[in-house]
């Protein structure tokens, strides 16, 4: 049933429509994502793969209310998504951390949104700095922080005000492997002491074994669900795992799926440029 589930997606759609000139009276249709259904159980860890154009980002940007869909059904705690809400955090990979303020009070901005009471706010703020390991940065500014402390930042900062639900764009693309291995590890620790419905987005399929309950595989030309690898793997993990012969056979489950050949490609003329999609959710032209 619906109440088992903490999102409940169904049929969902979308399509762009792709203008050659700006006052274009008849623009080309686009089919980004096609007929994705899926249940997401409340707590569990959730990973999207797939080809770069695939739909990865763009499945997370209509979870996130920042996209609107075409058609279909998506809801989350049983309620239709109509926009950004606070039961929702967003974590991206260019970190998004407002350069003027401190950690602690870049970690304060969603409570300021829900109007808590100032000594609340710092209260729990520093709860969620401890909890990323860096109580003693909490008046620091962004540019004094290395990418990885800002990605720990900007997970603090999404968890911070309580949401059911935690959005994670490939938000250790842009670090280096050793920094990347210890982030894994963080959300990992962070997870399991929190126990958040994550769906976390990324290209590598490593990194969706070690995290994963399960994993989505997606294919282009539409974006569409290939396949969903359940992993058995024990819990908690820890880097030994990545060298074990169970992990190993995961590893190569989402390999095949992945190179599974498509059934149709649509040709994309140009790049999408989300900045633009995001600014005006309403309509889904370009």
């Amino acid at each position: 049933m619906e109440n088992e589930y903490r999102i409940v997606a169904e049929n969902l759609n979308l399509v762009y429509r792709i203008r050659r000139a700006k006052k274009d009276p008849n623009p080309r249709s686009l089919h980004a994502l096609k007929d994705i259904s899926l249940n997401v159980r409340s707590g569990e860890f959730l990973t999207v793969v797939g080809p770069s154009g695939c739909g990865k980002s763009t499945f997370l940007y209509i979870l996130a209310g920042l996209i609107k869909k075409t058609s279909g059904n998506v809801r989350i705690n049983g309620q239709e998504i109509k926009g950004p809400a606070l039961d929702r955090g967003i974590v991206m990979q260019a970190y998004a951390l407002f350069p003027w303020r401190t950690v602690l009070k870049n970690v304060e901005f969603g409570l300021e949104v829900k109007k808590l009471p100032k000594r609340e706010r710092k209260s729990i703020a520093r709860e969620f700095i401890e909890l990323v390991g860096l109580s003693d940065f909490a008046d620091r500014y962004p540019y004094e922080l290395s990418g990885g402390m800002k990605q720990r930042i900007a997970i603090a900062r999404a968890l911070a005000y309580n949401p059911d639900v935690l959005l994670m764009d490939e938000p250790f693309a842009a670090v280096d492997e050793q920094t990347r291995g210890s982030l894994q590890a963080e959300t990992l620790r962070i997870w399991e002491k929190t126990n958040k419905t994550i769906i976390f987005v990324t290209h590598s399929i490593e990194e969706a074994v070690y995290l994963s309950d399960r994993i989505v595989v997606m294919t282009s030309g539409p974006g569409k669900i290939r396949g969903i690898v359940d992993v058995a793997l024990p819990r908690p993990r820890d880097e030994a795992i990545k060298n074990t012969k169970e992990f190993a056979s995961y590893r190569n489950k989402v390999w095949t799926l992945l190179q599974t050949p498509c059934e149709r490609t649509e040709k994309v003329e140009r790049i999408f440029d989300y900045t633009e999609l995001v600014s005006r959710p309403q309509d889904n032209a370009i």
